[in-house]
């Protein structure tokens, strides 16, 4: 009995034992959250800076591949907001008709998901395509572009010829023909189907400088203002922050609607051409004289130089030179070039 006695005092002991070893390493672990509650040190003090949030990286043209060349509506309110433009490398404004203008982005490696609204094609715009070699991407046409497609045996994907699944409307309005779009997807699977070639053999029109570098003597320009014919507007302000210039379209900030941000330039290429109407076209449908030569203005960076530029043939590039005859050189960034009639001048500040 006694030896029973000191089995149970000892059990007893034991379980007494292990209960407070228990209890300490309930209060070290209480101890230890408490502590990293108190000693937690917010990002801000740590000395390590957060890296900030990175804007989408500029993909430069890609030497040997066949860009896409996009005819998008600029027509009144009705296709605002545009969807893919942010994704362009190059792009091109020029007048269509009644004072209207076209936008035409170039996209190397576009993956953009909405592209458009997409319009009609202009024949003078097929000049632009063929320097580029770039695969044309209309929603029909005028009777010359229609003509030129066929003659120049332009490759084509038209919204109302070959291609035309390419396309879906945003609206269910049957009148509606500024609602038509496209996406990056949908055009390289129909490359695939018409089988045209995805290379090239013509140079790329521009050659970008590795860093910024200010144009010219340094002209200020900060802010630009660019009127073309039946009161369209657009204009651009530099922010010395981003080094882009914000653009505008008739005052109101100019807008991607893939992510509702304003669209932005790095650089800024004024071409003057001299334009009329085609003689008995009832739309006042234009005919722009872009072959030949004539001036300009190079902007980037909040400076300007004045510049030339030429162009030999439809097929050829256009050569934009500076007054020493040197190839003007972009900064690596999304460029426009504004090809504005003749006796429009910019107004620049």
């Amino acid at each position: 009995m006694k030896k029973i006695g000191l089995m149970l005092a000892a059990l007893f002991l034991l379980l007494i034992m292990l209960s407070a070893c228990s209890n300490d390493a309930k209060e070290i672990i209480a101890e230890q959250d408490s502590t990293s509650e108190q000693t937690f040190i917010p990002a801000e003090d740590t000395g390590i800076e957060e890296e900030p949030a990175q804007e989408d990286a500029f993909i430069m043209p890609v030497e040997g591949k066949r860009p896409y060349a996009v005819m998008i509506d600029n027509e009144g309110s009705k296709p605002l907001p545009q969807g893919g433009i942010k994704k362009a490398q190059i792009v091109y404004e020029m007048i269509a008709e009644g004072g209207v203008t076209r936008l035409m982005p170039i996209f190397w490696n576009a993956d953009g998901e909405l592209i458009g609204p997409v319009r009609s094609s202009r024949h003078y715009f097929l000049d632009y395509v063929m320097e580029h070699d770039a695969i044309y991407v209309h929603f029909g046409w005028s009777p010359l572009a229609k003509s030129d497609i066929s003659k120049l045996k332009i490759n084509n994907i038209n919204g109302v010829g070959k291609g035309g699944e390419a396309f879906w409307d945003l609206t269910k309005d049957k009148n509606n023909w500024q609602d038509s779009y496209t996406s990056a997807k949908n055009l390289d699977e129909c490359v695939g189907r018409l089988k045209y070639p995805v290379s090239t053999d013509k140079k790329l029109i521009f050659s970008y400088n590795a860093s910024d570098v200010e144009p010219g003597t340094g002209e200020k320009a900060e802010k630009i203002k660019i009127k073309y014919s039946g009161g369209y507007v657009c204009s651009y302000e530099y922010d010395s922050s981003s080094k882009k210039y914000s653009r505008f379209r008739q005052g109101k900030p100019h807008m991607e609607r893939a992510d509702n941000t304003q669209l932005t330039a790095k650089n800024i290429i004024i071409q003057y051409v001299a334009n009329k109407r085609i003689s008995g076209d009832r739309e006042d449908r234009q005919e722009l004289s872009n072959i030949g030569s004539g001036r300009g203005l190079f902007i980037s960076c909040g400076k300007m130089m004045e510049i030339t530029w030429s162009k030999k043939s439809r097929s050829s590039k256009t050569e934009y030179m500076d007054m020493e005859g040197k190839p003007v050189l972009l900064n690596p960034g999304q460029t426009w070039i504004q090809i504005v009639p003749k006796g429009n001048n910019a107004v620049i500040e």
